[in-house]
């Protein structure tokens, strides 16, 4: 059933009424979502530095600590679950997932701690603990493949390999042409964003509020146009999507303009970096191969393209066979 526009809006002032005359009234960590590592100290977790404050972050490695390391960037609204997959690789890598800072089971953030420096700056934090004096391959899908392209861009010597999985657009004037054909306004913008998560003073509580709300848009991909079939999407597992972090994104990739209008450079240093990277792309999604030979191609010095079919963005959910065998054919080949 589709989500009409009353309903929707109705569905956001409850969330936003919520977090000060409980509409949803969790009264302890764990009630609406699983708790975070600093509520849990059974998760697995280390903690790093990242703008100043320490956090706790979710994570697991798989394989021999002497192999090559490989990290895995999840994108918006996601955790490392989807990622299991990729576990296979770990013949050959220390693989290494993490629910980034505010999203999944890690340690939720402030305001102040999420700027493009502290994106870069968490993925040295991990570096320094797995890889400290190799580069590291990354894998990325949707923004977390975008922040994979923002820390080649700006730390070439530290990464040998990088698949892209559907990166979003890697700069704001991408991103501001490509809105529309990505994401459907009626149902989601920035506005409404601001609207969700629109609290300045977030409690442990209160974020459990959020990132429980959060779970419809998991759920529902139909404001996305991602998919080959939006009034059924595939299901993507998640732990606990950071709700919080939306917010914080959207005033960082927005640069302090307006709503739409993105100030934002992922790929400056793409232009000269030396080693290939692989763009893997569906057949159904906006971000697809269209999108990326036009837009996000051309900003990489040596890049090429893979169709994985029958697809959409969660092609790795979708098709997982064949997104490992073309993960696994481009670090063989490269």
């Amino acid at each position: 059933m589709a989500i009409s526009t009353p309903r929707f809006f109705a569905a956001l002032l409850c969330v936003a009424a919520s977090l000060q005359i409980g509409c949803i009234s969790p009264e302890e960590p764990g009630t609406l979502v699983p708790p975070t590592a600093d509520q849990d100290p059974a998760l697995p977790q280390r903690t790093i530095t990242v703008a100043g404050e320490a956090r706790a972050i979710h994570t697991e490695t798989f394989g021999d600590p002497s192999n090559p390391a490989l990290f895995l960037l999840h994108d918006m609204l996601a955790d490392y679950r989807a990622f299991q997959v990729f576990e296979a690789l770990s013949d050959r890598y220390f693989v290494v997932m993490w629910d980034q800072r505010g999203h999944g089971l890690s340690e939720r953030i402030a305001d102040g701690e999420y700027t493009v420096d502290s994106i870069v700056e968490e993925i040295d934090a991990l570096k320094a603990l797995h890889s400290p004096n190799a580069p590291v391959t990354l894998i990325g899908h949707g923004f977390g493949a975008a922040y994979a392209a923002l820390y080649m861009s700006r730390r070439p010597a530290s990464v040998s390999q990088a698949v892209l999985m559907e990166p979003v657009g890697l700069n704001g004037q991408i991103y501001n042409d490509s809105y529309y054909s990505v994401f459907d306004d009626s149902t989601w913008n920035a506005t409404i964003a601001r609207m969700l998560w629109q609290n300045e003073a977030l409690t442990a509580t209160d974020h459990e509020t959020i990132d429980y709300r959060a779970l419809s848009f998991v759920a529902d991909a139909r404001w996305t146009k991602l998919n080959c079939d939006n009034t059924n999407p595939p299901p993507f597992p998640v732990w606990r999507p950071g709700g919080y972090v939306e917010i914080l994104r959207e005033r960082m990739i927005e640069g302090g303009g307006s709503i739409h209008e993105y100030k934002f450079d992922f790929a400056a240093g793409l232009s000269t970096f030396p080693a290939m990277v692989r763009i893997l792309v569906s057949d159904c999604s906006a971000l697809g191969f269209d999108f990326q030979n036009k837009n996000n191609r051309p900003l990489i010095q040596h890049s090429e393209i893979v169709v994985i079919r029958a697809s959409g963005h969660r092609m790795f959910i979708e098709q997982p066979s064949a997104t490992l065998i073309a993960v696994k054919d481009y670090l063989s080949e490269y």
